[in-house]
């Protein structure tokens, strides 16, 4: 927690751009240590944008989560949750070529990782719930935290952009192909 605080406190972040974890953390601040049932000791990451159901959350471990009735944790790292953040924001510049929703988000997700074999997964993001992918233009976010701390499969979300709209118009075609 004296590390986090050290490295992390007080660190504004902008709001989370997709549609998930209601603008996640706005200031980071390590705080509420506890010792939390199914996890251990743990405390919360900071102060959040919105009033939200579950806490962000990092663990002895160092990853960082979301907690409610259940530990979800979403990244290795508490700097893997600030790339993810990073990417999220990235993308908001790109040309969105797909969203899902709901029970598919992963599974379409996974196959499309599958049938473009130049992505690759984004190290820096040390994705456990969540994660990204890039390659050859193209961004690919899975987000399965607030699914799975709420046992939702409804609440997956996965994302796919591309730099240019030549590239999005490419994706769109290798999407109706793999029938995406």
């Amino acid at each position: 927690m004296v590390d986090y605080q050290a490295r992390w406190g007080g660190l504004a972040l902008p709001e989370l751009a997709v549609p998930l974890y209601d603008g996640g953390v706005a200031v980071m601040v390590a705080d509420d240590p506890g010792d939390t049932e199914g996890v251990g000791p743990c405390f919360t990451a900071g102060t959040d944008y919105y009033s939200v159901a579950h806490w962000f959350c990092v663990d002895l471990q160092g990853r960082f989560g979301i907690l409610y009735e259940s530990w979800v944790p979403l990244h290795s790292s508490v700097s893997g949750w600030i790339e993810a953040r990073a990417l999220a924001d990235a993308a908001q510049r790109m040309h969105r070529v797909e969203v899902w929703k709901g029970r598919e988000a992963a599974n379409r997700a996974r196959a499309l990782i599958d049938a473009l074999p130049g992505l690759i997964e984004v190290p820096e993001v040390q994705g456990l719930a969540d994660n990204w992918w890039q390659g050859d233009g193209t961004l690919l976010a899975v987000y399965e935290g607030e699914a799975k701390v709420f046992w939702s499969q409804e609440a997956a979300f996965a994302a796919l952009y591309a730099e240019t709209e030549p590239r999005a118009d490419e994706l769109r075609v290798t999407l109706r192909s793999i029938d995406l």
